[in-house]
């Protein structure tokens, strides 16, 4: 279902932002090492990214931290300049909403999905497609291997595909469900979650085989409304650089009232990967549907569409490090630099 778009200015943080989607660039300055104690307002911002018509619903940085990709409700991909905010190209080929975006270490290939059940590969120089593979039941998650040869894809017929980057072809085939994925950063791990009840599957990508699996408890018979309530199903997966923590973010359907609510009420879940234990099961008060970790390992930064707010907390302890507000709406989307100075949100405004 599209939303109204609302066509009106407004002022934000000091910042005349004259179209109703935006990508908001604030610096994040040293959170890891001198966490405040206060929740601050976003008020550092760098640049106000805008040009599409619709809401921004996907957005990633390219490895080298050169190229910003958003893809959006109106069915286009913007290629900006993360310094200058200088718009490079818009793609255009999609027929329904864009859903997510990669782009490979070489910054030459952008990699989509859509609504529209396609995966398309565009040359970044040109903005032209150069390929559509049809995927008949769609794709929920998209990754590449690190070394950029490998495309892994979960696509809604419950099947996890490994396809060759350069031929394009389905080397492996994983069958499971799976919404969301992520991969340890020597890549040789691949966490894949989704199905019912929260489970969070864990793989060895050289034998190709499952290796350990996590599923968070149930919650306690008096805590639930319905009776049936489960733990919702990963929307988002990360999973720390130093290989020690695994985070999901799911659905918080805690606001609904008995007989409609179906999840525990518990948006945030974090396992630490050594031990096996679930260290953090808790709300932040929205849905989960973008979630980052500083290159640190230290820090966790986490946002969804029900509220206005990303925020920031200390990943072994859970305790509120920053929270950043001052967005007109909820926020849909985050990237983070290498560095970990400059986070990307994208937001819609009403």
């Amino acid at each position: 279902m599209k939303l109204p778009i609302p066509w009106k200015t407004l002022t934000l943080l000091s910042f005349l932002l004259s179209t109703p989607l935006t990508i908001t660039l604030p610096v994040i300055a040293n959170t890891a090492v001198n966490p405040p104690t206060n929740t601050q307002p976003a008020k550092q911002f760098k640049l106000t990214l805008s040009g599409h018509t619709e809401p921004v619903r996907a957005l990633t940085l390219s490895p080298s931290g050169k190229i910003l990709a958003s893809g959006s409700d109106d069915q286009t991909i913007k290629l900006w300049n993360p310094t200058t905010g200088k718009l490079l190209q818009t793609l255009t080929g999609h027929r329904s909403t864009i859903r997510r975006i990669i782009i490979t270490p070489d910054d030459q290939t952008v990699i989509s999905t859509s609504f529209d059940n396609t995966i398309k590969f565009w040359n970044i120089q040109t903005g032209k497609e150069t390929q559509t593979i049809t995927e008949k039941n769609g794709v929920n998650a998209i990754l590449l291997t690190p070394d950029g040869k490998t495309l892994i894809t979960g696509s809604r017929d419950k099947n996890i595909k490994f396809r060759n980057l350069k031929t394009k072809k389905i080397q492996k085939i994983l069958k499971v469900e799976a919404s969301a994925l992520a991969m340890s950063s020597d890549g040789k791990t691949l966490f894949s979650g989704g199905e019912s009840g929260g489970k969070i599957r864990v793989w060895n990508l050289a034998k190709g085989r499952q290796i350990r699996s996590f599923t968070p408890p149930l919650p306690p018979k008096e805590y639930q409304v319905s009776g049936s309530e489960k733990a919702s199903a990963p929307i988002t997966l990360a999973v720390s650089n130093d290989g020690k923590m695994l985070l999901s973010g799911g659905y918080d359907d805690s606001y609904a009232s008995g007989g409609v609510r179906t999840t525990d009420g518990k948006s945030f879940k974090a396992w630490d990967l050594k031990t096996g234990k679930l260290v953090h099961n808790v709300s932040l008060g929205t849905s989960i549907d973008a979630l980052v970790i500083t290159p640190d390992s230290k820090t966790f930064i986490a946002s969804g569409p029900n509220q206005a707010v990303i925020v920031l907390r200390d990943i072994k302890t859970g305790n509120p490090v920053m929270e950043l507000k001052g967005h007109g709406g909820g926020v849909y989307g985050l990237a983070l630099s290498r560095d970990g100075k400059t986070l990307y949100p994208t937001f819609r405004r009403y």
